[in-house]
């Protein structure tokens, strides 16, 4: 009678043995670093019964699997980092375009008391992510902004 040997067993949990368990990592990530995978990997072939061994086509199904799945986390990381960098360029361009009405007169609504106002923008900057003006010393973020005209 042969012993059946269990290739999971060491992510399994004593409460539920058909459930991996979370604590141990096993992750989409882990297993695209190889680490977890070629660990998994390993055991199975340990525990494989040498007169019903492990038909080539699964085996190559799964490391074409581990392939594909360390192909797309790699899509995600750089997916991510483009996102991370066009956010970035579109706040410089926002603030390189607002930078042209330095000098100039601004029509804008007041964020703390609703009245139309007017007056000289004298800066630019950014608060929490936001491009906002210094117009006569209140800062008026740019969405405020109703007009924009030369000085006179």
């Amino acid at each position: 009678m042969a012993t059946s040997v269990d290739p999971l067993q060491s992510y399994r949990t004593a409460n539920s043995p058909t459930a991996l368990d979370a604590s141990s990592g096993l992750s989409a990530e882990r297993l695209a670093t190889g680490v977890d995978f070629f660990k998994l990997l390993s055991a199975q072939m340990q525990a494989q019964d040498p007169l019903q061994p492990v038909d080539n086509t699964q085996f190559m199904t799964q490391l074409a699997q581990y392939t594909q799945l360390q192909q797309s986390l790699n899509t995600n990381t750089t997916l991510s980092s483009m996102a991370a960098l066009q956010q970035s360029l579109s706040a410089l361009q926002t603030m390189t375009q607002t930078a042209s009405m330095i000098g100039r007169v601004v029509d804008y609504v007041d964020p703390t008391s609703g009245a139309d106002m007017s007056g000289k923008v004298t800066g630019v900057s950014a608060s929490n992510g936001q491009v906002v003006l210094d117009v006569d010393g209140s800062k008026v973020p740019l969405n405020a902004i109703m007009a924009v005209r030369a000085e006179g």
